[in-house]
């Protein structure tokens, strides 16, 4: 069988201008503007260029040229070389005022809500599996085993926990556990207006596109959008450049068919009430609804995952109605003084640093005493990291012993026991001496 035969329609190229799913007045304007933009091109080059069947191309070359927009140069084989007339440069120059996009050729909506609709996630994880996703994470079973039944239903999911715990590391790994790839459009054009959706700081290339896939389309792995505490309403909401003329797509549009991180949630820029009443129907109902400069309203598919991350009281955050329509909710807390000890050796042996022989019950006692009595995962990273930097700036080998993990921890950790802060005699930092001795005391 003809492996072309099993492309679904929505993911194949169109051969003429009646399979074309948007108008050729479109396609006009932006053979218009490419030409302009490149001043000397060919029907070849074009069809390359906006990524249309050259059959497109001619049938739209031959319209141009009837109203004497273009000038033939010369004729290879079936490809036309050619350049703009004066009218035509006029003509080019009318459209580019009112939209400057000239890149590859958009999709339709109609044709987006099919695409992202037959793109929609299937997953089936097992605990082996999951377990390799976070392969370069010290994590206990019984977190492993939550997260894998989250994941498979693709329902939102809540991080909670206190800062420090890897909530934000556990989230951003999940999108490991795809083991596909999708079809994201260029631009999608809606009511005569181009919206850019692929952008290449959130969309990973995974190569070029097949044969006998419309080339509109970019093949990618499946995106993971990230949004902090910088996160405001306009970043979810169409943007118009008002000097391109050109929509971009919100962060949930980008995410489509992938995951949308919302990390420090309830510290963003907009009180987390109407966040999550912008949310409310989105998770509910799978879709969404954006608007034009215009006015004109319409409908998008709302096929992602969405994670929260937060290390602030649950309870402070949002109401029972909106937490019932986040069905998974997984806590994140300290780790067991052996999984402590792993992230240890981990990240030493990551960063390239010899760990002395007492070393795991120095940073044991260190980390209680000073972190409030808490053993948190980020704790052996981030003092591993220092004395790499403490040991490269000393020229000295990158070796963690009670000299090098108390001036790591000098600089870390804001505050010590209460015996140990004394702003006014030390700068507001705990002394050598009681980090030694305390670390000693409990051998």
């Amino acid at each position: 069988m003809d492996a072309h035969l099993l492309i679904p329609n929505a993911l194949r190229p169109p051969t003429s201008s009646a399979e074309l799913d948007i108008s050729m007045l479109v396609v006009e304007d932006l053979f218009l503007r490419r030409t302009l933009l490149t001043d000397r091109t060919s029907t070849a080059r074009l069809a390359i260029d906006l990524g249309l069947d050259p059959r497109i191309i001619v049938e739209c070359f031959e319209q141009l040229r009837s109203r004497k927009f273009l000038d033939v140069l010369k004729l290879d084989g079936n490809n036309y070389h050619f350049e703009l007339t004066n009218l035509g440069r006029e003509r080019a120059q009318a459209s580019t005022d009112r939209c400057s996009y000239s890149d590859r050729a958009p999709i339709s909506l109609n044709r987006y809500l099919e695409v992202v609709k037959l793109l929609k996630a299937d997953v089936h994880c097992s605990h082996e599996e999951v377990q390799g996703a976070f392969n370069d994470l010290i994590m206990n079973r019984r977190t492993v085993d939550r997260i894998g039944p989250a994941f498979s239903a693709q329902q939102s999911i809540f991080f909670y926990g206190p800062s420090g715990t890897g909530k934000t590391s556990i989230a951003e790994r999940l999108v490991r556990l795809y083991d596909d790839v999708i079809l994201v459009p260029v631009a999608v054009e809606i009511d005569g207006q181009i919206i850019t959706v692929f952008d290449p700081t959130v969309h990973e290339s995974a190569g070029d596109i097949p044969p006998g896939y419309d080339p509109r389309f970019m093949l990618c792995k499946r995106p993971l959008v990230v949004a902090g505490g910088e996160l405001e309403l306009g970043m979810l909401q169409l943007k118009r450049d008002p000097v391109s003329k050109v929509y971009s797509a919100p962060l949930q549009m980008k995410a489509n068919n992938g995951i949308f991180l919302i990390d420090d949630f309830g510290r963003q820029l907009i009180p987390p009430g109407a966040l999550l009443n912008r949310w409310i129907v989105p998770l509910e109902r799978r879709i969404d609804y954006l608007a034009l400069d215009s006015g004109k309203k319409f409908s998008i598919p709302f096929e992602v995952l969405v994670l929260f991350s937060t290390n602030i009281d649950p309870g402070k955050l949002g109401d029972d109605a909106f937490f019932r329509r986040i069905q998974n909710k997984i806590y994140v807390g300290s780790t067991t003084l052996e999984e402590f000890d792993q992230i240890l050796d981990l990240a030493a042996r990551k960063m390239g640093v010899e760990l002395a022989p007492d070393a795991h019950h120095t940073v044991r006692i260190v980390c209680k005493e000073f972190g409030r009595g808490r053993h948190y995962p980020c704790y052996p990273v981030d003092l591993c990291r220092l004395v790499v930097s403490i040991c490269d700036y000393e020229n000295q080998p990158r070796y963690l012993d009670r000299e090098t993990l108390w001036k790591a921890a000098e600089l870390y950790f804001t505050t010590g026991t209460p015996g140990d802060w004394n702003s006014e005699q030390n700068g507001g930092v705990f002394t050598s001496e009681a980090l030694v001795a305390g670390a000693a005391g409990m051998k």
